[in-house]
Parts: C-alpha cells; sequence; structure tokens
C-alpha cells in the first residue's frame, strides 16, 4: 500500500511539474504570426464568413475565432451565448436547435445594414484557404460545460480539416479535455489575469494566450523553459505590435483591419 501511495505522488508531482508543452514550430506560417480577431470586422459582423474571407484578402495568416454548440450538437461562430448581444432574434445559442440558428442574423447593432448569417464551423473550414491557421476560441457557459469542446471532437473525428488549427479556451478544464482527448491538435490556454497561469501546470497547453500587459521576462522565462509558445491579445497599436515582436512572441491576435497596417 505504501508503494502504491508513493508512487501515485510521484506520478502527480511529476505531472505538475516536469512536463513540456509538444512544440509549436509546424503551427506558424510567420513568427510573429498575425491573427485577425474574429475576422475583419470594419465592413462585416463579426464571427462571420465575410469577415473571415476579408482578413484573407486583408493579408492575414492566422484568424481568431469563437465557437458555441447549439442544442443538436452543430457548431456555430459566436462569442456570445446569448442571442440579444448581437442578432435581430433572443434566447441562447446553446439552447436552441440549428434549423433555427441558421434563420437568425447576427451584427444588428454593430452593422445594422448589413447583417449576416450565423456561420456553422464547416462553413468557415469550406471556404477558408488551406494556408490559414485557425485559432478556435471554445466559449463554455459554467466551468463544467464541455457541450462545444465535445462537439468539436466529434467533428474533427468525422472530418478531414484542411487547415491547421489551435484549440483555445480560458477554461483549463476545456485545454486539458483537449489536449488528451484530441491529441492531434495541439492547444493554447488564454489567460485574463495572471494567477491564472497556474493552471498551465494541469492542463499542459502548448501555447498561452496572455493580455498583452502580462507580457513580463518573468512570463517569457517560464515559457521558454517549458517550451510553451505565446500568442498575445488584443494588440491594436503599431507601437504595441513592435513591443511584442521585440519580446519575441509567436502570435499576435489584433483588431487592425489590414496587416500592412504594421
Amino acid at each position: 500500500m505504501i508503494l502504491i501511495c508513493f508512487f501515485l505522488l510521484l506520478t502527480v508531482v511529476s505531472y505538475l511539474r516536469y512536463w513540456s508543452g509538444r512544440g509549436m514550430k509546424d503551427f506558424y506560417s510567420s513568427e510573429p504570426m498575425l491573427f485577425s480577431h474574429r475576422g475583419v470586422t470594419s465592413d462585416y459582423p463579426e464571427n462571420t464568413l465575410e469577415a473571415y474571407k476579408m482578413s484573407e484578402e486583408r493579408g492575414f495568416n492566422g484568424i481568431e475565432l469563437d465557437i458555441i454548440s447549439s442544442k443538436d450538437g452543430v457548431l456555430y461562430c459566436s462569442h456570445n451565448h446569448q442571442l440579444e448581444q448581437e442578432t435581430d432574434s433572443s434566447g441562447y445559442i446553446h439552447q436552441m436547435i440549428s434549423t433555427k440558428l441558421d434563420k437568425i442574423k447576427t451584427g444588428i447593432f454593430s452593422h445594422p445594414n448589413n447583417q449576416k448569417s450565423i456561420p456553422r464551423i464547416e462553413d468557415v473550414f469550406n471556404n477558408i484557404s488551406d494556408n490559414i491557421r485557425l485559432n478556435i476560441e471554445i466559449k463554455f457557459s459554467g466551468l463544467f460545460d464541455f457541450s462545444t469542446i465535445s462537439a468539436i471532437k466529434i467533428f474533427l473525428k468525422k472530418n478531414k480539416v484542411r487547415q491547421k488549427i489551435l484549440i483555445s479556451s480560458f477554461n483549463p478544464l476545456i485545454v486539458f479535455y483537449s489536449r488528451w482527448l484530441i491529441p492531434h491538435v495541439k492547444t493554447g490556454f488564454l489567460i485574463e489575469n495572471i494567477s491564472m497561469l497556474k493552471w498551465m501546470n494541469f492542463c499542459h497547453p502548448d501555447c498561452i494566450h496572455p493580455r498583452a500587459d502580462f507580457l513580463k521576462k518573468e512570463l517569457i522565462s517560464i515559457c521558454k523553459k517549458k517550451n510553451v509558445f505565446i500568442n498575445t491579445w488584443t494588440v491594436n497599436s503599431e507601437s504595441s505590435i513592435d513591443f511584442c515582436k521585440k519580446l519575441g512572441v509567436s502570435g499576435i491576435i489584433t483588431d487592425i483591419s489590414k496587416t500592412t497596417d504594421v
């Protein structure tokens, strides 16, 4: 019994302390790579197929997008569960079936004269070039909401995706799920406060996504030791982007409308 307990303790300590990322070198097409935040939103509503396609036209090699699973397991691109925040409808995406969601328009507040459909994730994969990298953020309604990450696991098992993708989330449990149950896809852990960094030792991400103001030498040093790459958000000025470049981050998530702006 003592030997079993010792072995379990050793396993836990090793898991939490002696680990490293799997590497991301084959993911980036340039360094640092600019990710268009929810697509280019100057002309189209965020997280729409048109905004994503505009990103590609404007020279972006990467797109950051958000997904939520419907009640019947269909993946839609949206930052918010609550439809009132972006659309002409009401209710919650995760509580509605796909046949109803397909009829809803988004951008009612940001682009009232140019509203668009909420795209399914397969629409994105089918209409974006193979060389575009997709940073897919998994949204969740609660800490133990695995509906969206489970749905994309099923989707990826059934469908061949041509683009290289990265699955990211603010929820360390979702990152953990993706790391071990979707092992062929790289993972990113979003950090909105520095205290969340400790969860990195639990979910073992391949990269972290900290707010730009968290980019300190100590954080960069920790990431280098763990072979964890950095994609920072949301960086919108030329001077800030230059600052991130000098620090050696691998990815920059930005709201700028075209790459020639920096």
